[in-house]
C-alpha cells in the first residue's frame, strides 16, 4: 500500500514538473519573440461604458526598446479635456519603471508611485501597471491545456495553449493571469487577469489584431474589458512605422513638460 502512494506521489510530482516546464517554454518563446527597436502611430482610445456610451480620445503612441526594455511616451491631441497630457515609462529590468503623467492643467508632472501602479490611466481600464513592460522573470508560468479556442471570430482557425501566469511582484494589482499563446506564432492574444484582492476575474484583454510588420508581431487593435464594472477600453493604432528611428529626447522627463 505504501509503495502504491508513493508511486502515486512520484506521478503527480513528475506530472507537475512537466507541467510548469512546459508553462516555462510556452512562455519564453513569447518573451524571446522579435521586438521592433522602436514604434510610432497614432491611436484611438474609445471608452465604453457599461451603458454602450462612448468617449474617444486620439494620442499618439512611441515606443524604443533598450538594454532595459521597452520605453513609452504617449501624447494626448484631443479631446480639449484631455489634450496635452503626456505619459513617459522608462523600464529598468530587475527594478519598478519610471512612470511619470504630466498634467497640462496643473502644469505639473507627477510621478506615479509603486504602491500607485493599480490607479486607471486617464479613466480608462488600464492601469498604469498595465502600461510596463513585463519580463519572463517577473512570473511563474504552469501549463493549463493545449488545442484551446478563443469563442470569437478575430481567432477562427487558431489554436492555444493556455498558461497560469504568477507575479512574483507585490505591488501587482493581479493575483495570476491566464495566458492563452497561439502555438503558431506564440503571441499571447488574450490575457485573464484576477483581482489580487479576492481572487475575482478583473480583466480580460483581447488583442484582436495582431500584424507582422518588418517581423515583428504588433498589437493593433486591444480590446480590454472591465468584468467587474462592465467598462471597456478600445485602443485602435493607425499609421503604424516601426524601426524608423526614435528620437531619444521624446524619451525624457524634460520633455514632458515642453
Amino acid at each position: 500500500m505504501k509503495r502504491q502512494i508513493l508511486a502515486g506521489l512520484c506521478i503527480a510530482l513528475a506530472v507537475s514538473a512537466f507541467a510548469d516546464t512546459k508553462g516555462d517554454e510556452i512562455a519564453k518563446a513569447y518573451f524571446d519573440l522579435s521586438k521592433a527597436a522602436d514604434t510610432k502611430a497614432n491611436a484611438t482610445m474609445t471608452l465604453i461604458d457599461k451603458s454602450g456610451g462612448k468617449k474617444i480620445r486620439q494620442l499618439e503612441i512611441n515606443y524604443r526598446e533598450t538594454a532595459e526594455g521597452k520605453d513609452s511616451y504617449l501624447v494626448f491631441s484631443s479631446p480639449a479635456d484631455v489634450a496635452g497630457t503626456k505619459f513617459l515609462t522608462i523600464s529598468h529590468k530587475g527594478t519598478d519603471s519610471e512612470q511619470r503623467l504630466y498634467l497640462p492643467a496643473l502644469k505639473k508632472t507627477r510621478k506615479i508611485s509603486s504602491s500607485g501602479k493599480d490607479g486607471t490611466f486617464v479613466n480608462s481600464d488600464f492601469y498604469f501597471y498595465d502600461l510596463e513592460e513585463r519580463y519572463f522573470d517577473d512570473s511563474t508560468y504552469t501549463f493549463i491545456a493545449g488545442d484551446v479556442t478563443i469563442a470569437d471570430k478575430a481567432f477562427d482557425g487558431m489554436k492555444f495553449d493556455k498558461i497560469e501566469m504568477k507575479p512574483k511582484a507585490a505591488n501587482s494589482p493581479y493575483s495570476q493571469t491566464i495566458a492563452y499563446v497561439n502555438q503558431a506564432d506564440h503571441f499571447v492574444y488574450r490575457l485573464e487577469c484576477y483581482d489580487k484582492k479576492d481572487g475575482a476575474l478583473l480583466k480580460t484583454f483581447l488583442f484582436i489584431r495582431v500584424e507582422n510588420l518588418k517581423g515583428h508581431l504588433i498589437p493593433i487593435q486591444t480590446l480590454v474589458t472591465n468584468n467587474k464594472n462592465g467598462t471597456k477600453t478600445l485602443l485602435a493604432m493607425t499609421d503604424v512605422q516601426v524601426d524608423v528611428g526614435a528620437n531619444a529626447e521624446l524619451f525624457t522627463e524634460k520633455n514632458l513638460e515642453k
